[in-house]
């Protein structure tokens, strides 16, 4: 495979700033899958979507192991339930209906959310993330990492290869 290297100049680097905050979720099982990542484009989009995203990246994934990916996921609800408790489960699930409105996280403990499905569970985890442990969720080879993206570094490759391509038709004999 050929190495490409770019000569960039200081006016093709920027910064691009994001109107509303944007959610970056990373997804690692040791040694098991390759790592994903997913952009939400809010930090609202991530709180709907990102459950979704942990069920289909590291919950089947451990449901397709059988017993032995049953009992990770049991483990790991445990962990969440003594270690995470509050601040963690409890927290969420305050929040879900205080600051989001959903009426029905007002009636239910937090392990019953916990242990019933897998959306609570995986909202709680990018919720300990973001706001109790510097972004980064650990257990047993799994890591979760979420963050918040306000600004990102970018680079404008399209005018320096526009103008290359508009010097080539300068160049180019037509038959």
């Amino acid at each position: 495979m050929s190495e490409k290297v770019y000569q960039l100049n200081s006016d093709q680097i920027g910064v691009v700033n994001f109107a509303e905050p944007w959610f970056l979720a990373h997804f690692e099982i040791e040694g098991e899958i390759e790592p994903v990542q997913i952009f939400f484009p809010s930090l609202a989009e991530g709180i709907k979507k990102f459950a979704a995203f942990f069920e289909e990246h590291v919950i089947n994934h451990w449901l397709a192991q059988g017993a032995e990916g049953e009992k990770k996921i049991q483990d790991l609800r445990e962990y969440l339930l003594t270690t995470w408790f509050n601040p963690g489960v409890e927290t969420m699930r305050e929040a879900m209906f205080q600051t989001y409105g959903y009426p029905e996280f007002k009636e239910k403990t937090g392990k019953e959310l916990i242990e019933n499905g897998y959306d609570f569970l995986g909202v709680t985890i990018g919720h300990i993330c973001l706001r109790f442990n510097k972004n980064h969720f650990y257990f047993n080879g799994l890591h979760v990492s979420g963050r918040t993206v306000d600004k990102m570094l970018a680079v404008n490759f399209w005018s320096k290869v526009k103008q290359e391509a508009m010097n080539d038709i300068g160049t180019t004999v037509f038959k």
